[in-house]
């Protein structure tokens, strides 16, 4: 069996061959008052709901354009990748 192919920021979809877009993401004011219980506010359509610090351990969101499609996969940022692998 072959190896997985490891996606990279500006490949294509692997499921459709469509373009890969970052997906917007809530800042740190935002995602508090999301996630405040007491008074709620809706989360905007088709944005990233990851926590700030998930998305600075897991990366950026990233969804295939194709609307049929709609294939997610998150990248860490070229710089925050570099150096996990230096600390390693």
């Amino acid at each position: 069996m072959s190896e997985p192919k490891q996606l990279k920021i500006g490949d294509a979809c692997p499921s459709c061959g469509g373009a890969m877009g970052r997906v917007a993401a809530m800042d740190a004011d935002e995602f508090r008052k999301v996630t405040d219980r007491e008074n709620p506010v809706a989360r905007r359509p088709g944005v990233d709901s990851a926590s700030p610090e998930q998305r600075a351990e897991l990366g950026d969101l990233y969804r295939c354009q194709n609307s049929a499609c709609r294939y997610e996969a998150r990248f860490k940022a070229p710089e925050a990748a570099s150096a996990s692998d230096a600390r390693k």
